[in-house]
């Protein structure tokens, strides 16, 4: 199998996070340079997003969450989901308030204020649902420890890239303060970066963070 994957995409990083975590010997590779333009890449994946995984028999598989879902099908040891429905619909509902309620709050985020026109009341909404979003997820995670039950599962494989980029928020931002008020999330860095998985994940997350400040420096 082969996943095309970029370093800081939180998407990709979800997925690189499972491979790691059930030890699958998947290639990670760069898409090709031209990948938003081209038609070869159009042809794995038509909806033309990072990551796609593509399987030895050639079959594509898109959008993370499938892909996740698929490596938990097909190679269910070790499993990223709880054994009881009650548990798993935990997972799940970390997972959801996760994507749904903080991370698409955040990336619109990162485009308004990388502009020179800025819309300052625009900014303030999209911090204040934001803020919304943490509080849910603050409420669901356990403090100090994995996101649910004590061991690494599916919530842990997104909530890890959701932190991280919180922080770059925060640095981008220099609204510093943004966590204070959620002491499950604000600690959550250090869960992630303490596993090996997500802490492997975490360090090539932020070495893709150094190389993306280097080229817009350049």
């Amino acid at each position: 199998m082969k996943l095309y994957s970029l370093p800081l995409s939180p998407y990709a990083a979800r997925v690189r996070g499972a491979i790691y975590a059930k030890k699958l010997p998947v290639e990670i590779a760069a898409p090709p340079s031209d990948w938003r333009t081209s038609t070869t890449y159009r042809a794995l994946n038509p909806l033309v997003r990072i990551p796609v995984l593509v399987l030895d028999n050639g079959t594509s598989i898109p959008e993370s969450g499938v892909i996740v879902d698929y490596l938990e099908e097909t190679h269910p040891n070790p499993p990223l989901l709880p054994e009881t429905a009650e548990e798993r619909a935990q997972v799940r509902v970390i997972v959801s308030v996760a994507d749904h309620y903080v991370m698409q709050e955040i990336m619109p985020l990162f485009f308004l204020l990388d502009t020179q026109d800025r819309d300052d009341s625009e900014i303030e909404t999209s911090f204040a649902k934001l803020a919304k979003g943490l509080g849910h997820l603050d409420r669901l995670i356990d403090a100090n420890s994995y996101a649910t039950g004590g061991r690494l599962t599916a919530a842990d494989i997104w909530l890890t890239p959701v932190r991280f980029t919180l922080d770059g928020l925060m640095g981008f931002s220099g609204r510093t303060t943004l966590l204070d008020d959620y002491k499950a999330v604000a600690g959550y860095a250090k869960v992630a970066q303490r596993d090996p998985a997500l802490g492997r994940v975490w360090q090539e997350m932020t070495d893709g963070l150094a190389a993306m400040m280097k080229s817009r420096k350049a």
